[in-house]
């Protein structure tokens, strides 16, 4: 019997709020051998155990602490294939996987997290189905709504910070998404202000190298934010030109910090500035300028499906770290990301230039065999 029991026993009762004569009186035992079970001095008979598991309403396998780690286990597989479905690309699939997962867990907050995020980003992009088509809409409202249902009750009763946030994160696009435009703001101004969180006060904290390095580890997330902030920047009063400014200031900020090329994860976020600003060419029609910076998009995108872990950097602000990918939800294959945005009709009019048909090889080469791009 795994000794564990002990205190799976100590944190059943903390739960509960009640004591160990609570329990000696139910089982009809003396507070004595409740207390040796406790201090793992000795374990309860084989007999009384399906009594324990009734008293705390649980299982014997979860107050044996085997039924922890058939679900630990069970829940590994949920994510090592949610990082397949990213790859391939099926939002769809992965949405349907995490909602048999929550049916399994329904009380567990990673996988209530992650099956709200998997909606969220399915609602955001719901590839399967073309622009204007009212199943693609009235699908993108369903999965907002139970996004918003799902993101409700893990901002309320989330027992760490860390997911509270990330679910009222989510939980503010899906409401601006649905109209709820008030309730968003609501839900963003009690997220914590940026300068009063964890990373800057321990700025002030640490010394020596622990501070080198969470200082290094702190420029880094600044500069992943900074896409996260373009974006709707630009959905501001600026024209094309001015927005092709914005992301190629964003894109020098990149090369000037890390003067290596070292850019690790980084190359996620220079893949996507470069799309832009190619699809803002594209709307110029400027046949050269797209296919220049689609080249450049390219680059990264394949040095970012390529990228190992561990890979220490070089570059002076960094020279700490080590590369890594962004979390599993951002494992998708960027490559094949960058063949579907080139598959649309905004590249018509240059989809014949032979300088496109190379950048799409060079991208097929990396891209997930399973990819549907055209």
């Amino acid at each position: 019997m795994d000794i564990t029991i002990s205190d799976n026993l100590k944190e059943l009762r903390k739960k509960k709020n009640n004591t160990q004569e609570d329990l000696a009186n139910f089982l009809t035992i003396s507070i004595t051998a409740v207390s040796k079970w406790e201090r793992g001095e000795s374990c309860p008979d084989i007999e009384l155990l399906p009594r324990i598991a009734v008293f705390y309403d649980t299982t014997v396998d979860d107050l044996l602490g085997v039924g922890e780690t058939r679900k630990k286990h069970k829940i590994d597989e949920y994510s090592n294939q949610m990082v397949e479905y990213w790859k391939s690309g099926d939002s769809l699939a992965c949405v349907e996987m995490w909602r048999n997962a929550a049916k399994e867990f329904p009380n567990d907050n990673y996988v209530m997290w992650q099956f709200m995020q998997a909606l969220s980003n399915a609602a955001g992009g719901l590839l399967a189905f073309p622009p204007g088509d009212k199943d693609r809409d009235a699908k993108k409202n369903e999965y907002l709504k139970e996004t918003v249902e799902i993101g409700e009750k893990l901002s309320a009763k989330a027992n760490d910070q860390t997911t509270m946030y990330y679910a009222m994160y989510r939980l503010c696009d899906a409401y601006k998404d649905l109209g709820e435009v008030d309730k968003a703001v609501k839900t963003a101004n009690k997220l914590p202000v940026g300068w009063l969180g964890r990373e800057a006060r321990l700025i002030h904290i640490l010394e020596g190298a622990e501070l080198k390095a969470h200082s290094q580890e702190f420029l880094l997330s600044i500069i992943k934010s900074v896409d996260n902030v373009l974006r709707p920047l630009c959905k501001c009063d600026y024209d094309n030109e001015q927005t092709i400014q914005i992301y190629q200031k964003a894109i020098q900020i990149n090369k000037l910090l890390f003067e290596d090329g070292d850019y690790g994860a980084q190359h996620y976020d220079l893949r996507s500035c470069y799309l832009i600003i190619a699809q803002t060419y594209a709307k110029m029609n400027d046949t050269d300028a797209v296919i220049e910076n689609l080249n450049a998009a390219a680059d990264h995108a394949i040095a970012y499906d390529l990228l190992e872990d561990g890979v220490p950097h070089t570059s002076l602000l960094f020279n700490t770290l080590k590369t890594k990918r962004h979390g599993k939800v951002y494992m998708s294959n960027e490559s094949q990301n960058v063949l579907q945005n080139m598959a649309t009709e905004q590249y018509d009019f240059c989809r014949d230039d032979e300088r496109f048909a190379e950048i799409r090889n060079r991208l097929a080469a990396v891209a997930c065999e399973d990819s549907n791009s055209e």
